[in-house]
């Protein structure tokens, strides 16, 4: 269960920093929430790592 946890993290990640650049080109959102949803983003995919490599 945790290692699919990890996966859907890891997805959601993965597909919500694009679409946080391609949003951000469409409307122009604040230049400064780019590397905080960077930061973000990579705190939740470490995250996401930890639980797929847990064996329990």
């Amino acid at each position: 269960m945790k290692q699919h946890l990890g996966l859907i993290l890891q997805l959601a990640v993965l597909g919500a920093l694009p679409a946080l650049v391609v949003f951000q080109l469409c409307f122009g959102i604040p230049l400064v929430v780019m590397p905080a949803s960077l930061l973000v983003g990579t705190a939740v995919f470490w995250m996401g790592t930890l639980l797929r490599e847990s064996q329990h």
